[in-house]
């Protein structure tokens, strides 16, 4: 039924894993053809931040930031580790989710959560769907044509049969129903897909409407690139994937994107039939995005716009700018201090970020990724990738601001990293969108270099440490190891 004028509102959040922006219509400007309508339609319907960057480019660290509103330095989650069963959470945040309970909303999550143990944020939960598993790669991986990198062994494209149910679909299915039965309460339900993460295995009738050789492979300009990327693209396999391989993968990754924008579209849909829709500010953004090939890259971790960078659009009819699209820095903290001032009520103190539609945008904003610790990999899932001394994979930061970003290594063995090790990669994002070129050691840009050097420091010096990062283990995540693959 529809509400009347004056109530609170509705907050349908839709969240995706490894979610490009430039994999959307309305973001423009990516590796090949997109078809992402009812995206569009809701960009159309709102507003569309151009600018929105991740506070940390893997999955637990990034889910954590945006529930708590806060960095990595102040939650004590730095990578994914944090999800592991004896991971020991140095502090346990408050969350937007449960504030928002507090002050009367009902509050619920569908789908992949992957947040540290001690977090159960909602009042509900029902994570059918948001499994990397039960995609019969461990019964029939010849019907499914798995592309698996060496580095991730996890499929980067290939195909799901129509014939078959298509688990993740239990997503949508269960939002439906939760609305059908919403009542008068004012929700705030996440919708939360695993896709377009990894396995991509797209359903095949959507695979048939993207064709490999509408994308580049291989064929991608090169960058500069820094060693931590460098490394990273060492030991992910991307380079290793044949060129068409790589197109192949590319197109599916778009595949599977089209099947979210059908599923997104249904879940709009029903909120529309059940008159709610002027009520209810409506959310799409992701945790962080992915590289498809770019110097050899896949996955996340790095700080390149692909993997950093990722859509964000807010849609509330007669209360947000309709078609609009901002340029001003955001980050994904800032969705908690967005919605409460959408929602008219006061935030904590404790919630850092900003009003999107309320507050000017900061002069800098900060990411990191990694523990730094001797243990610590490139892929804490694989258990795979350490750095060129030998040492543990580094933690690394960066700082953006209105027009540059700077990343460097900021822990490493869980301490300082030498001189030597820093690895500083400084791009002018404004002239060069792609951030290909590394301008560090640049005489013209020793002064920016040294302040935001400066900056990212002093930020990052502040962070707060668990008393151990557990060493990996098949037990202490299950659910997220990659899927097993039978040998066909």
């Amino acid at each position: 039924m529809a509400r009347r004028a004056g109530e609170r509102p509705n907050i349908l959040w839709i969240f995706a894993d490894e979610l490009r922006a430039d994999a959307l219509g309305c973001y423009r400007g990516g590796l090949g053809p997109t078809h992402t309508p009812n995206i569009d339609r809701l960009a159309a319907s709102g507003t569309l931040f151009r600018n929105h960057f991740c506070n940390s480019t893997v999955c637990v660290s990034s889910r954590t930031s945006i529930l708590t509103a806060t960095p990595p330095q102040e939650n004590g989650v730095h990578g994914n580790e944090g999800a592991w069963a004896s991971f020991p959470l140095p502090v346990r945040l408050d969350t937007f989710p449960e504030f928002f309970a507090r002050n009367g909303w009902r509050t619920a999550t569908l789908g992949k959560s992957h947040v540290p143990k001690d977090y159960k944020p909602w009042q509900a939960e029902n994570h059918d769907g948001a499994s990397m598993h039960g995609f019969g790669l461990d019964t029939d991986p010849a019907g499914r044509a798995p592309i698996v990198p060496q580095g991730i062994p996890s499929p980067v494209g290939g195909v799901f049969p129509d014939r078959e149910f298509f688990p993740p679909e239990a997503v949508t299915i269960n939002a439906i129903d939760w609305l059908d039965a919403a009542g008068d309460q004012p929700f705030l339900l996440r919708v939360s897909y695993l896709q377009p993460h990894t396995p991509v295995l797209p359903p095949a009738r959507f695979r048939k409407m993207f064709r490999a050789e509408d994308y580049p492979g291989h064929d991608i300009p090169r960058a500069d690139q820094s060693a931590f990327d460098d490394a990273f693209a060492a030991m992910v396999g991307g380079r290793e994937l044949t060129h068409e391989q790589m197109r192949r993968a590319q197109a599916d990754y778009h595949a599977l994107v089209a099947w979210l924008d059908v599923q997104i579209g249904m879940v709009l849909a029903k909120l529309d039939m059940m008159g709610l829709r002027r009520n209810t500010i409506v959310v799409l953004d992701a945790d962080h995005g992915a590289s498809l090939g770019e110097n050899g890259l896949l996955s996340k971790i790095v700080f390149a716009p692909q993997s950093q960078r990722v859509p964000r659009i807010i849609s509330w009819p007669g209360r947000v700018p309709e078609g609009a699209a901002r340029d001003d820095i955001a980050q994904s903290m800032d969705l908690a201090r967005t919605l409460c001032h959408l929602a008219d009520i006061t935030p904590p103190d404790g919630f850092r970020g900003r009003a999107l539609f309320a507050d000017p945008a900061p002069a800098a904003i900060f990411a990191s990724v990694g523990s730094g610790e001797k243990t610590s990999r490139a892929s804490a899932a694989s258990n795979k990738g350490t750095w060129r001394t030998g040492a543990g994979w580094p933690r690394r930061g960066c700082i953006r601001t209105d027009r540059w970003r700077l990343d460097m290594n900021i822990r490493i063995d869980g301490g300082a990293v030498p001189p030597s090790e820093e690895d500083v990669f400084l791009a002018d994002w404004r002239a060069d969108p792609h951030e290909r070129h590394n301008l560090a050691d640049v005489p013209a840009n020793a002064a920016i270099r040294t302040d935001l050097e400066r900056q990212l420091k002093k930020f990052m010096a502040r962070s707060r440490e668990p008393d151990f990062v557990p060493v990996f283990s098949t037990a202490e995540s299950p659910e997220f190891l990659p899927p097993r693959i039978a040998k066909s």
